[in-house]
């Protein structure tokens, strides 16, 4: 679930407009977006987020456009022929199940996904359950329902009951009926951790937030990172790395960038990101191999294993010739979206899996 969408939905609603919410909820073949990817058509006719791009996603806001003035949902395939193919560039074709889903300004729906922006706010988690039938009453109630983690629910869908939370999109057929439930994982962005408010810094930093991540920049200097600097940031911290770290906490969903203004300050915070409580989901460290080897020794010594060393991405980036500062930032932040993507097993060279829960 893309935490920035939901967050401009609420919004959206709370100024008084509808939009129509249009996500994937099936995938077959090559089509650029995956099961879960959502993009929003406000009432004024702007577009917030993607489901791809191209011809798919223009057909898509027109259609919503014109369910938005009817106010009832739609579930419709989209398959892109050979010539469409072609003329998008893409290697083969595919087809998506979108689901339209017009949301009104009404009180309820306000309340209902400024919980959900709450709830995203505050780092909590849970899954939100939506109704999926074709043809439905925008007005009509019992048509989704948020189910937190502490087990907590906001809204009602008749006979169902969710055992266990999902942690990928999926459509959960209901055997019998022509009912579908879509469900969502609700959980905050990922987090960046970006220590050093150096020059690179200041172009990881709105990489990151673009790409949806909750950016936080820490240096012991205001000089080097402050509002000015990284106008799009989250937060700013200007305390010692060993004080910062005492204020963080660091979960799986933690991505730590070290990028100091040297040695010393880069061996700290790789020494602190080690022995957090939680590993983070990566750490990468910039700098020559050389130097990557010489603070590596310095940690052994420290009684950090090899084993745990092996987890640090350093020279961080992926190797694609980069020697500006945004050439650099542009490799860091691939790296990342590798990284993420493997362990969220939507890397494609990884096979497939199955909608799981846990």
């Amino acid at each position: 679930m893309n935490a920035n969408l939901y967050s401009k939905l609420y919004l959206t609603l709370k100024n008084g407009k509808g939009a129509v919410l249009i996500r994937i909820v099936r995938r077959e073949g090559s089509a650029p977006r995956g099961v879960g990817s959502a993009c929003m058509i406000d009432a004024d006719g702007i577009l917030f987020g993607t489901i791809g791009g191209g011809l798919l996603e223009y057909r898509a806001v027109e259609n919503a456009k014109i369910l938005l003035k009817k106010k009832i949902t739609s579930l419709a395939i989209v398959t892109m022929t050979a010539k469409e193919v072609a003329e998008e560039g893409m290697i083969c074709g595919g087809s998506v199940e979108l689901f339209f889903e017009p949301i009104l300004p009404r009180e309820d729906n306000v309340e209902f996904f400024r919980i959900i922006n709450d709830l995203f706010q505050s780092g909590g988690s849970g899954t939100l359950i939506t109704l999926v039938r074709d043809g439905v009453d925008a007005l009509a109630p019992n048509t989704r329902m948020l189910v937190k983690k502490d087990g907590s629910m906001l809204g009602t869908i008749p006979f169902v009951k969710l055992p266990e939370h999902a942690i990928q999109a999926h459509l959960l057929d209901q055997e019998g009926t022509d009912k579908a439930l879509f469900l969502e994982p609700v959980v905050r962005n990922p987090e960046l951790l970006l220590f050093g408010g150096g020059h690179i810094s200041t172009f990881v930093s709105p990489l990151a937030k673009t790409i949806g991540f909750h950016v936080s920049v820490f240096d012991v200097l205001s000089d080097f990172a402050n509002r000015e600097r990284f106008p799009e940031a989250d937060e700013i911290c200007n305390l010692s790395y060993q004080k910062a770290f005492e204020n963080i906490a660091i979960t799986g969903s933690s991505y730590v960038v070290i990028v100091t203004r040297g040695h010393v300050g880069d061996k700290d915070v790789l020494d602190l990101a080690l022995k957090s409580e939680v590993p983070p989901a990566y750490i990468g460290m910039i700098g020559s191999i050389r130097k990557r080897d010489t603070i590596f020794e310095a940690l052994k010594k420290n009684g950090t294993s090899q084993q745990t060393l092996d987890e640090v991405y350093s020279p961080v980036g992926l190797d694609i010739g980069a020697q500006t500062p945004e050439e650099i930032a542009v490799s860091i932040i691939a790296e990342i979206i590798q990284v993420k993507a493997i362990r969220n097993k939507t890397h494609p060279k990884l096979k497939l899996l199955q909608p799981m829960v846990e």
